[in-house]
């Protein structure tokens, strides 16, 4: 009898533990489902290289040189400046990568804990002149000159800053070729952003009410290649009837940047502007959208895209501003905060010169990051997909670091897809976050709520092989596939009047909404 019973606690033992087993594990599958998908790193790993571009491009002059001779001028001036790693630089580079092949070439004081490491971007060079025999000439050189640091203990990369610099090369010709013989520069500059300050203010007083926009048949990299306009059409009036002044959206960087599909897409993007424009919706333009690259020998060839695109349609009526990079500090991990912020300064700084009349921004992943490039950009923005309970002091911490700068918040939302996958609770956890949210959210200049509708289909290359990844991205939607309404587009449409109309006036109308 005594040992009937040690059996049984012995079952109930085991029993108990693989109960428990089971209890934790489920516990682990619903937190990992259940989590907010805004800081999707997936996006930040899993694409490819690409090719970089010419470090110069050479202007034509009355002194022009033949072809072999300007390889051979520039090939000499990245000997002269320690560049003999330059048909490596083609490569994939990465922070680290960048630190070992280049530290033999940094400049490097005995003792000193810190190596200082020159780039320039965006070179253009022009003969301004050439002597007869083609002995001696003199080379203007205009171009970005992008200042790094390197910590020699850890290898860590500073970016330092960013100058417009002119300077004159001098080279002669021996048997062995072009030598470098002296240089003399011409001027030496910061972009001057102090011009900028309060100069989209009037712009950014009216709080927009947002949302990110793809079609429901065509997210992500299929928006502007299946470009559904009969569907877009219905979506800007829908959006318009959600009280939503303000719409962003993101550009393919593959798409409008390969030479036989940029044509397409700077003409459909052309379309998407006009018909924002007749329903009064302003548009935050997103460059660079799947391009986590920033491979140093690259970004003369960035420049050129942006002016691809902006050159194109930068003063269209409806663009309220430019994001340069959706969460680029996501991208700090493979590519170094030195190179990222790198990069972001000098993309903005560009946009700036040449697109004065752009306001310029990034879409940080967290508030925590916001207070980063606050010198650099004219509106702050950021995500907000942590828990609500700390929303306000985040926006009230970002709002201080922003200083007289607007401050948006381009990603906020829920996903109605979520444990116990009940509909109607999915439902109505959705629509009590982001009241929540929204009720904390005052001061803000606007708000972009992720997204309109739920997707037909989000592809493993965007989100990754996990399925309900997948799921969660295709369900943010404010309107169900059937066009009704969820009870979070109530909430959006509430918020958007009381900016426009003030609060009693917009619970009246309301009111006879709901009503009707």
């Amino acid at each position: 009898m005594s040992e009937l019973f040690i059996h049984k606690k012995k079952r109930f033992a085991i029993s108990t533990g693989i109960l428990l087993l089971g209890v934790a594990f489920a516990g682990v599958i619903v937190n990992a489902i259940g989590s907010p998908q805004g800081k999707n790193a997936y996006l930040h790993e899993h694409l490819a290289s690409f090719a970089a571009a010419d470090l110069s491009n050479w202007e034509t002059t009355d002194f022009d040189l033949p072809a072999q001779d300007k390889a051979q001028i520039e090939m000499t001036i990245k000997m002269a400046e320690g560049q003999r790693e330059a048909s490596e630089l083609a490569d994939l580079m990465t922070a680290q990568a960048l630190d070992t092949a280049q530290w033999q070439n940094a400049d490097c004081a005995l003792g000193a804990e810190f190596c200082a490491r020159t780039i320039r971007v965006n070179r253009r060079l022009t003969a301004q002149h050439v002597n007869k025999d083609y002995r001696v000439a003199n080379i203007k050189e205009t171009s970005v000159r992008v200042e790094f640091k390197t910590e020699k203990e850890t290898g860590a990369l500073k970016f330092e800053g960013a100058y417009n610099e002119a300077r004159i090369l001098r080279f002669y010709q021996t048997q062995g070729g072009w030598m470098h013989n002296a240089s003399e520069e011409i001027v030496t500059n910061t972009a001057d952003t102090s011009r900028r300050a309060g100069k989209f203010n009037a712009r950014f007083s009216q709080e927009f009410t947002g949302l990110n926009y793809y079609p429901a048949a065509a997210s992500w990299k299929d928006f502007w290649t299946n470009f559904p306009l009969a569907e877009i059409r219905s979506d800007l009036e829908t959006a318009q009837g959600l009280s939503v002044n303000s719409v962003r959206i993101f550009l393919n960087h593959e798409y409008f940047n390969a030479a036989e599909s940029q044509e397409d897409g700077l003409a459909k993007l052309a379309i998407f502007l006009d018909l924002c424009r007749e329903k009064n919706i302003n548009v935050l333009v997103t460059l660079f959208d799947l391009r986590p690259n920033y491979t140093l020998s690259n970004w003369a060839a960035d420049i050129d895209h942006i002016d691809s695109i902006l050159g194109v349609v930068g003063g269209h009526e409806a663009i309220l501003g430019i994001d340069i990079k959706n969460q680029p500090d996501l991208d700090f991990e493979n590519w170094g905060e030195g190179v990222v912020e790198g990069w972001l300064t000098v993309m903005a700084q560009h946009i700036q010169t040449s697109y004065p009349d752009l306001a310029v921004t990034a879409g940080w992943s967290k508030a925590q990051n916001a207070a980063r490039l606050t010198d650099v950009f004219d509106v702050v923005t950021y995500h907000e997909y942590q828990n609500p309970k700390g929303f306000a002091d985040r926006l009230k911490s970002v709002a201080r670091a922003a200083g007289d700068k607007p401050v948006m918040i381009t990603e906020l939302g829920a996903t109605v897809w979520k444990p116990p996958f009940i509909t109607k609770l999915g439902e109505k956890s959705q629509a009590s976050r982001l009241r929540r949210q929204l009720s904390q959210a005052a001061g803000v200049n606007g708000l972009y709520v992720w997204t309109l509708h739920d997707f037909d289909e989000v592809g493993r290359e965007i989100v990754g092989p996990l399925p309900w990844r997948r799921a969660q991205q295709k369900h943010y939607g404010l309107m169900r596939p059937d066009g009704s309404e969820r009870p979070a587009a109530h909430v959006l449409r509430e918020h958007g009047l009381k900016q426009t109309l003030g609060a009693s006036t917009a619970k009246l109308k309301f009111t006879q909404y709901k009503n009707k």
